[in-house]
């Protein structure tokens, strides 16, 4: 049931990117996607934060409430910080990229940073005093009213009254206050669904430790995530100096490939991912991590490669712009660093080997990316893939070293040297198969249904190639 229930999610989640691309139509958005990637780090702080478990072992129902008033005034000082941090960010912004009057879409934005750990904060308090754990449904309203009201707030801004680019982005993260101003309504509403389980007298606690606790516990995970959105934060801001300054790119141009990058594509291969990570996760939950590596390599490398092929197709199914498709394609390979990435840190549990690597890796990124930007431009290709290419170095230093410490601490490792090559070998054979295909049957992307027909049969003649090798296999 849960399985089928993020299918759908994710599944409406790549048709609200389809649906806003169109929304959105020939205008800009990339003050949305800036701002929207600084959201995703501040955001990531409270990933970890958590206290479902410290309620279970809370018996009185006023200890409960102190623990919940707590947590709720330091997740609303730090949110308040990144206000702060955020107005201060846009007035650097203006300075750098020589961007003016975005103040108000990173108040806005930042004023909305709270809505998540707010609404993960009141669901766990409520499932705990309520025994129900049809609360625990809130976030998946949430998300749900959040994308629509989006929706429908760019198709009024963009679309009917045609407002300027600050307000219709300003009115894009007004979309998120409204959503929690209904959340907050909705939990008034059914405040008394549910038996009160209420106990007389207040536990023997040290708050002060187990608020720390909390805090703490797991933060590896948020730094995991800031660190991530970090890459592309970064990305973002450099393509964008580099390109306007050194190589003097038009700005519209420079907006319109940032956008479709590390938004749109992001969307496509985020998709891609789950995808995948939904079959690895079929995996006993004691293989090893060599196990899990291996299949996760496995899964990416063939999805990489299909649709990589297949993007041209892809981008004028979806986009109806198949110029796209080389931008679709280099984050197709990049997702299997993603992929990989994920995986490695799922499966350390020691804090300082997590930081070691993830900074490491992030500085790579930082040290590489100007250098790797300039030598393809001087050999004549697309500057973006010096940027692409400056995140998978990143992300493969971080990979290696996890790896290496991994096999380590595990005692039984396989050899999967063979299993690799068996792999490139499979998808070698893949690769040449398609390139036949195309031989045979040129791709079109003049005409929508042809496109559509075609990716169909890629489709076809790739799942054949795949159940017919693991036939083979047993």
């Amino acid at each position: 049931m849960q399985e089928r229930k993020s299918f759908i999610l994710n599944t409406l989640n790549l048709i609200w990117f389809i649906i806003l691309y169109y929304i959105i139509g020939n205008k800009s958005i990339f003050l949305y996607v800036l701002s929207l990637s600084l959201y995703n780090i501040f955001e990531s702080c409270f990933n970890h934060i958590s206290i479902k478990e410290s309620l279970k072992k809370i018996i009185t129902t006023k200890s409960k409430e102190k623990i919940f008033k707590y947590l709720l005034l330091i997740i609303t000082v730090i949110s308040f910080s990144f206000i702060l941090l955020s107005i201060l960010i846009s007035d650097l912004t203006s300075v750098f990229l020589k961007i003016n009057n975005i103040l108000p879409i990173f108040i806005l934005m930042g004023i909305t940073i709270i809505n998540k750990p707010l609404i993960r904060l009141l669901t766990e308090y409520l499932e705990n005093i309520k025994s129900n754990h049809k609360y625990s449904t809130l976030i998946t309203i949430y998300k749900i009213i959040e994308k629509i009201l989006l929706l429908i707030f760019a198709l009024f801004s963009f679309r009917i009254f045609k407002l300027n680019i600050i307000s219709s982005i300003s009115l894009m993260y007004f979309s998120k206050i409204v959503s929690i101003i209904l959340i907050i309504y909705l939990i008034y509403k059914t405040r008394n669904i549910g038996k009160d389980n209420y106990t007389l007298g207040e536990d023997k606690i040290n708050y002060k430790k187990e608020i720390k606790k909390i805090l703490t516990n797991n933060s590896h995970k948020s730094m995991i995530e800031i660190i991530k959105n970090s890459y592309y934060y970064i990305s973002i801001i450099v393509l964008y100096i580099i390109l306007s300054t050194r190589y003097h790119y038009q700005i519209d141009e420079i907006e319109k490939i940032i956008t479709f990058i590390y938004f749109y594509a992001f969307g496509i291969i985020n998709y891609l991912i789950y995808l995948a990570k939904s079959v690895t996760k079929r995996l006993p939950k004691d293989a090893l991590v060599t196990d899990k590596l291996y299949q996760s390599f496995k899964m990416m490398l063939t999805i990489a490669i299909i649709f990589g092929m297949i993007s041209p197709l892809t981008c004028k199914v979806i986009f109806n712009d198949s110029s796209k498709s080389i931008y679709l394609t280099m984050i197709n390979f990049l997702a299997i660093f993603i992929m990989l990435y994920d995986t490695t840190y799922e499966n350390i549990k020691n804090k300082k080997m997590i930081y070691i690597s993830l900074f490491i890796g992030l500085i790579i990124k930082i040290i590489l990316i100007v250098p790797l930007i300039n030598s393809f431009y001087r050999m004549g290709y697309s500057l973006i893939y010096g940027d692409i290419l400056s995140t998978a170095m990143g992300m493969f230093i971080s990979i290696i070293i996890n790896y290496i410490y991994l096999r380590n601490i595990n005692k039984k490792n396989d050899n999967y040297f063979e299993k690799i090559l068996n792999i490139l070998y499979e998808n070698i054979i893949l690769t040449i198969i398609l390139i036949i295909v195309q031989f045979i049957i040129p791709m079109d992307t003049n005409n929508y249904f042809k496109s559509l027909s075609l990716i169909i049969i890629y489709l076809i003649i790739s799942i054949a190639f795949i159940k017919i090798k693991n036939k083979k296999r047993g």
